[in-house]
């Protein structure tokens, strides 16, 4: 028995194949944001008619066919699989436009878009750009999703199907009460749970730090050193409290 999940990982793409990462995806932002415009004005785009204003568009516009097919594809099925959750799914709105500046970049190609090749990743148009391998993959991906995130990091997001290991049933049972003094007790003492303190410690951190803040205020408001502060009457230390 196999599952069907993502498996991600960072890349380290170049200056060059950044570029042609971020002209792709100018490309099928275009095309997404012209599928948004028929379907605002009232033409029904359904992924067939799609396809044929993508072969059209690639007919007349060069620059258009510099790009990859199989990812223009992908970004009008995907506008075609979010338009008709937007249906199906309450208080799902209808796709919006995407903007070039809060927009992330983000590209899908399929098996027949890429390879995997000594460690790189081989996208469309000779583009080659290093994976970051964490882990292995445990078998060949159906597709892959380039994108960047906020911090203007590359990742690959392989889909892969992967098998699911049968875990033995456990035997017996244990009972677990949550106390004060002890975090948690259990019917059996080898799996009790002890409270160390955290809250108790992190609050005289926060106290101190709160006192050095003071001390700092009431020098820089007086005009004078932080020693003189310790040692003057303006703090009044009572109770772990501090009064100025």
């Amino acid at each position: 028995m196999g599952e069907v999940v993502r498996y991600t990982y960072r890349l380290r793409p170049g200056r060059t194949a950044e570029k042609a990462l971020l002209a792709e995806w100018g490309r099928c932002r275009w095309l997404w944001n012209e599928a948004v415009h028929q379907q605002r004005s009232g033409q029904k785009p359904t992924f067939a008619r799609l396809g044929k204003l993508l072969t059209r568009a690639r007919a007349t516009m060069p620059w258009l066919r510099e790009g990859s097919q199989v990812a223009q594809q992908q970004t009008l099925r995907d506008y075609a699989r979010v338009l008709d959750q937007s249906f199906i799914v309450k208080g799902r709105g209808r796709p919006k436009a995407k903007s070039r500046k809060t927009s992330l970049p983000s590209v899908e190609y399929t098996r027949r878009g890429f390879s995997l090749r000594e460690g790189r990743s081989i996208l469309p148009k000779g583009v080659t750009v290093p994976v970051v391998w964490s882990r292995e993959l445990p078998s060949e991906p159906t597709s892959v999703r380039v994108g960047r995130d906020n911090l203007g990091h590359w990742y690959a997001s392989f889909v892969v199907r992967r098998e699911i290991t049968a875990h033995p049933r456990g035997q017996g049972g244990i009972g677990v009460d949550w106390g004060v003094s002890t975090t948690a007790t259990t019917t059996d003492p080898a799996f009790d749970l002890p409270h160390l303190g955290h809250r108790r410690r992190c609050a005289a951190e926060f106290r101190d730090r709160n006192a050095a803040r003071v001390i700092l205020a009431v020098a820089e408001r007086g005009h004078v050193g932080v020693e003189d502060v310790r040692q003057s009457d303006h703090l009044l230390r009572v109770g772990g409290s501090v009064a100025v």
